[in-house]
């Protein structure tokens, strides 16, 4: 999994203020074990999984269909799934899988691009298709489910969650020319008061943090 700039810096800090002592954690969706390794340390006993585990300390583990085994069954003080629900067919699912894995009073931190942002709205009026989604990005990395904030909200609430917050993180990997069109482009967007209100970087990506009713 390869994230935007500052998702996992964000999704540990997120971590670190649900868990401030430490605890349990199970990533779900750990790709490469980037983050993993972040949360590791930072203090957190955690859980790696992923559908195509590339090393042999990240457990398999498939979202659309899971089967727990006894290091992934939990429970969990915290589950984290950073940019991985907009891979998988059936989101409401694994959701309510993740739910069934925390106690009452436990945390999820869960990301995905953020559609609704205004460089991916402009991208979507240009190309009939936000950031990070689209004819290439359907086969690879497989984006095949948009969760703009209110879809992702509303799931999370029916998978059992309550005290839901959103927040929005993340920049944009641009560099050289396509970068200093990128910030003409967010300064212009900022000046027609179309600039979404970002709590770290450029609010690309969407974090909802809730906790398990």
């Amino acid at each position: 999994m390869h994230a935007a700039p500052g998702v996992h810096e964000y999704a540990v800090a997120l971590a670190r203020a649900a868990l401030p002592t430490g605890g349990r954690v199970l990533e779900v969706g750990a790709g490469c074990g980037a983050l993993a390794l972040r949360l590791g340390d930072a203090g957190f006993d955690v859980v790696p999984t992923d559908l195509f585990p590339p090393h042999e300390w990240i457990h398999r583990l498939d979202l659309d269909h899971p089967e727990w085994t006894e290091q992934t069954r939990g429970p969990f003080d915290l589950v984290v799934s950073v940019e991985t629900l907009e891979h998988v067919e059936n989101p409401r699912q694994v959701l309510r899988s993740i739910r069934a894995l925390l106690r009452p009073g436990d945390t999820l931190v869960v990301s995905t691009p953020n559609v609704t942002h205004p460089h991916s709205l402009l991208k979507t009026v240009l190309r009939g298709a936000p950031v990070f989604f689209g004819p290439k990005h359907y086969y690879e990395p497989g984006h095949i489910t948009m969760l703009p904030d209110w879809m992702l909200t509303e799931h999370v609430r029916q998978a059992g969650f309550d005290r839901i917050e959103v927040r929005r993180a993340g920049s944009m990997e641009y560099s050289g020319l396509r970068r200093r069109v990128h910030r003409v482009e967010l300064a212009v967007l900022r000046a027609l008061g179309l600039r979404q209100r970002a709590d770290d970087g450029e609010g690309v990506c969407t974090f909802v943090t809730a906790v398990a009713a």
